[in-house]
C-alpha cells in the first residue's frame, strides 16, 4: 500500500482528476488550475560512532517498525533544514547532542506506509547530552558497527555500508599508529587544527607527531649525511644547525596549517650570514635537499604507509613539504643576495 493520494483540492474542496503530467500521472485541479505534486517527503537520521567504533541505535517506541532497531531519524518540520533536523532528532531520541560533521548518502525509497522518501544521512559528533532514550525511542544503545542488530531501514544499513568503506583504511592506519604513539587519542590524530577530518589531516597530524617525538634522531641523521656529502660544509654546521632546527619547527606549524605564523626572514638572515662567511650557495641548497630527504626517510622506516591510499595522500603532503622547502631555499637565495 503506498501513501494515499489527495482526492479533494486543498483550495477549493472540489474533486481532484487524475491526469498526465510532464510525463506522469498526477492529481489537478481544473477549477483552480493547480497540480498537487507527490514529493517524498525528507527524513534526517545521524550516524554517530565512539572511539570504541560502536554506533549509536535507537529501538522505536511506534508504529513503523515498532521494537526494531534503527538510527536516530525523524522527519524535517516544516521551515527547518535538514541538517538541523538530524541533531534535533537525535537529541528528542537519545539525549545526545552533536555536531555534524558530512554528509554520508541521500537515498530515496518507497515505503508502504509513508510512501515515498527522501532519506538524509549524516555523520555527526557527539559533543554532548547523556545517553537516554526519549521522544518515540524505548531505548538507545550503542553497538559495535560490525556486529549491530538487524535495523528497520534498509537506508540506514546503505548509509552505515557508504561509512564503513571511507574509514576503513583510516581505522587501519589508526591500529597500525596504536603502539607509535599510545598517548594519542583519535580526535587528535583525527582532526586537524580547525576539527575537520579528512585523509590528509590525518597523515599531516601523524607526520608532526613524528617530526616533534623524533626531532633530534632526526637532526643527527640529517647532520651525517651533511658531513658525508657535503664535508665543505663542515665548518658552518653551527649555523647550517640552526637552520635546521628552524626548519623542523616551522614545517609542524605549515603542516598544522598555521601558514601565516611561520616567519621566514631568520632564513634571510641566516642566507646574508652564510653569504658572508663565503659558503657556496649550491652546497647550502644540497644541504636543505637532504634535510627534506631526511625527513621522509625516517618517516619510512615508522612502516606507516601501508595501504596505496596512505601512499598516494603522503605523495600529496610531499608536494606540500617541498613548497615549504622552496620557500626556505627561496630566503636562503634571498639573503645571498642582500
Amino acid at each position: 500500500m503506498s501513501r494515499k493520494k489527495k482526492r479533494f483540492c486543498a483550495y477549493c474542496g472540489k474533486p481532484l482528476i487524475s491526469t498526465q503530467i510532464e510525463g506522469k500521472i498526477r492529481e489537478y485541479c481544473p477549477h483552480c488550475d493547480v497540480v498537487f505534486y507527490e514529493n517524498p517527503l525528507p527524513v534526517s537520521s545521524s550516524i554517530v560512532v565512539n572511539d570504541n567504533r560502536e554506533i549509536l541505535l535507537v529501538k522505536r517506541r511506534n508504529e513503523l517498525y515498532k521494537g526494531m532497531w534503527c538510527l536516530p531519524m525523524g522527519f524535517a518540520e516544516t521551515g527547518e533544514d535538514v541538517r538541523g533536523a538530524a541533531l534535533r532528532e537525535l537529541e528528542e531520541e537519545a539525549g545526545i547532542e552533536g555536531e555534524v560533521v558530512r554528509l554520508i548518502d541521500v537515498d530515496t525509497v518507497d515505503n508502504y506506509y509513508y510512501g515515498s522518501l527522501a532519506i538524509v544521512t549524516y555523520e555527526v559528533k557527539a559533543v554532548g547530552g547523556i545517553l537516554r532514550p526519549g521522544d518515540d525511542a524505548i531505548e538507545a544503545k550503542y553497538f559495535p558497527i560490525s556486529d549491530h542488530p538487524p535495523l528497520a531501514w534498509s537506508s540506514n544499513e546503505k548509509a552505515i555500508n557508504i561509512y564503513l568503506d571511507f574509514y576503513r583504511d583510516i581505522w587501519a592506519m589508526l591500529d597500525s599508529f596504536e603502539q607509535l604513539f599510545p598517548e594519542l587519542t583519535t580526535e587528535e590524530i583525527l582532526f586537524d587544527s580547525k576539527k575537520k577530518m579528512n585523509q590528509r589531516s590525518f597523515l599531516s597530524n601523524i607526520l608532526v607527531k613524528i617530526i616533534e617525538r623524533d626531532f633530534k634522531q632526526i637532526s643527527e641523521k640529517w647532520v651525517g649525511d651533511v658531513e658525508k656529502n657535503i664535508p665543505s660544509l663542515k665548518d658552518h654546521l653551527d649555523l647550517l644547525n640552526s637552520i635546521n632546527s628552524n626548519i623542523l619547527d616551522s614545517i609542524q606549524l605549515w603542516l598544522k596549517g598555521y601558514r601565516k605564523k611561520i616567519d621566514f626572514s631568520p632564513f634571510l638572515d641566516a642566507g646574508s650570514k652564510l653569504s658572508k662567511r663565503g659558503v657556496f650557495l649550491p652546497d647550502v641548497l644540497n644541504a636543505m635537499a637532504l634535510s627534506r630527504k631526511a625527513i621522509w626517510i625516517h618517516v619510512l622506516k615508522q612502516n606507516i604507509l601501508l595501504s596505496p591510499l596512505e601512499i598516494y595522500t603522503a605523495l600529496e603532503l610531499n608536494n606540500r613539504i617541498i613548497l615549504f622547502y622552496d620557500k626556505v631555499v627561496y630566503a636562503l637565495s634571498f639573503g645571498y643576495v642582500k
